[in-house]
């Protein structure tokens, strides 16, 4: 069973935050959500967050595409300014490994030992999807972006 991201964007306005219509980090790309909330985070990157829950002040619209969900798990926002502060060209260890199972079968959903891994930065890991995606971000001039994960 997969995973997959379910995100929304919004700009503050002086009546409030409003929600715009586009969805960053939709991929399904373990890695990117490794990054954005320690979610399914095989190659233990470390987060630029822990979930943080939803907040309270986010639009009526976010909210209501919330609802009930019984497979919606670590929703989380984060501002496009820490997206955007963040030091990519840092080194980064990527541990996550393929490895064959007893079954004949392969699982990317392996973590070698810390020092066995890739040497790599932040924005070679993540890759050019995601700072296509951040860049549109800035370019929509949104503040901040809610998100959440299903099984």
């Amino acid at each position: 069973m997969g995973c997959d991201i379910h995100s929304y964007c919004e700009k503050l306005t002086p009546n409030g935050w409003i929600c715009v219509d586009i969805s960053p980090f939709s991929d399904r790309i373990y890695g990117v959500f490794g990054f954005l909330a320690d979610i399914r985070n095989y190659s233990d990157v470390p987060p630029i967050s822990l979930p943080r829950g939803l907040p309270n002040d986010m639009s009526e619209l976010i909210r209501n595409e919330y609802g009930d969900g019984i497979d919606w798990h670590s929703s989380s926002w984060l501002t496009v300014q820490e997206l955007t502060d963040f030091d990519y060209d840092a080194p980064m260890e990527n541990r996550r490994v393929t490895r064959m199972l007893s079954d004949g079968w392969l699982s990317g959903g392996c973590t070698c030992e810390p020092g066995e891994g890739q040497q790599t930065t932040f924005r070679e890991f993540l890759g050019e999807r995601f700072f296509n995606d951040l860049r549109e971000l800035q370019d929509l001039h949104i503040d901040r972006i809610i998100f959440w994960f299903d099984n």
